[in-house]
């Protein structure tokens, strides 16, 4: 893939709504030559825009991260496990765990029914949990916004399920939808975006895992967390981070174009004064990867704000 194409992803990384016209003033090229680079793209689905919704404004509250034990065909129990209700990322990885998965739930107790049905699948030994305590960084989301004071109508969720689907529906298109104009659709949706509550981006097609390489990190740490959350942030390939309870205190996700790339970052870690321990392993195979929440969820949600409307009229 060349360089004009990679710059591309990276613009439409972090706003998936950006015009051709616009990416092409960036980069100083012209719209025909970044059109004929990602539409293909996008019509084979090798690449997707779409909307990721904050975890917690769906009530979806406890995250956590598995490491599983497996004996026997391991992908064969990772799809398996991509057939549960709450797993959002199951990958096949290397070390003593073969399977990894994050698991968004709406309570402590629906995390626990669910590693249950884990431990219950033929084929798994060991299942360790870590729970995110705070997220300061995901694929789509930056740190975790206030979301108490977000005000959230059906109209709101009804915009975020549109953009899961396509995240480059034009405006007139979706103010059709909910019945909104142009401006009145186009205001909603960058309230959502800019208070961190809906981001919507690239994500590519990443069964094929030969072209970077993306590694996981565990962290025990001690003292200031400041120098190594500064460290990861950093890395161009950086995917997540989070402050997690557990056998670790600090996870994150940072893909790498080479072997030597992940050996050097790795001696910079491990220069660290306030890093104890430090685990790494590679994500071999990524069976599921899901960013944008099902839409039952979000019909969920709105129907809980209908009722929190309900119980509020006088």
């Amino acid at each position: 893939m060349d360089q004009l194409t990679e710059q591309s992803f990276a613009i439409l990384r972090h706003d998936g709504r950006t015009s051709f016209s616009d990416i092409a003033r960036q980069l100083d090229t012209n719209r025909a030559s970044i059109a004929k680079r990602i539409n293909p793209l996008l019509q084979s689905g090798d690449i997707r825009i779409i909307a990721a919704v904050h975890p917690r404004l769906l009530g979806l509250h406890v995250l956590a991260h598995l490491s599983i034990q497996t004996e026997g065909d391991a992908g064969q129990l990772a799809e398996r496990i991509c057939q549960l209700n709450s797993p959002v990322f199951v990958s096949e990885r290397t070390g003593k765990y073969q399977l990894i998965s994050e698991l968004h739930t709406t309570t402590m107790a629906e995390l626990h029914d669910e590693i249950r049905a884990i431990r219950a699948c033929e084929g798994v030994v060991d299942v360790q949990v870590l729970v995110y305590e705070r997220t300061l960084k995901s694929f789509f989301l930056g740190e975790e916004p206030a979301l108490a004071d977000l005000p959230i109508d059906s109209t709101d969720l009804k915009l975020m399920e549109l953009l899961q689907q396509d995240g480059r529906m034009g405006y007139a298109e979706l103010a059709e939808a909910v019945d909104l104009s142009i401006s009145g659709c186009r205001t909603r949706i960058n309230r959502l975006t800019e208070t961190g509550a809906m981001r919507i981006g690239l994500m590519r097609q990443r069964t094929d895992m030969t072209s970077h390489l993306t590694f996981g990190f565990g962290f025990i740490t001690q003292g200031d967390l400041e120098p190594l959350v500064r460290l990861i942030d950093e890395q161009a390939g950086v995917e997540f981070m989070a402050r997690t309870i557990g056998r670790f205190d600090f996870v994150s996700t940072i893909s790498f174009p080479t072997l030597g790339e992940f050996n050097d970052f790795v001696a910079a870690l491990r220069g660290l004064a306030g890093v104890t321990s430090l685990e790494t392993w590679l994500h071999a195979r990524i069976h599921k990867e899901r960013y944008q929440h099902s839409l039952h969820r979000i019909r969920e949600g709105a129907a809980v704000l209908a009722d929190r409307a309900a119980v509020a009229a006088p």
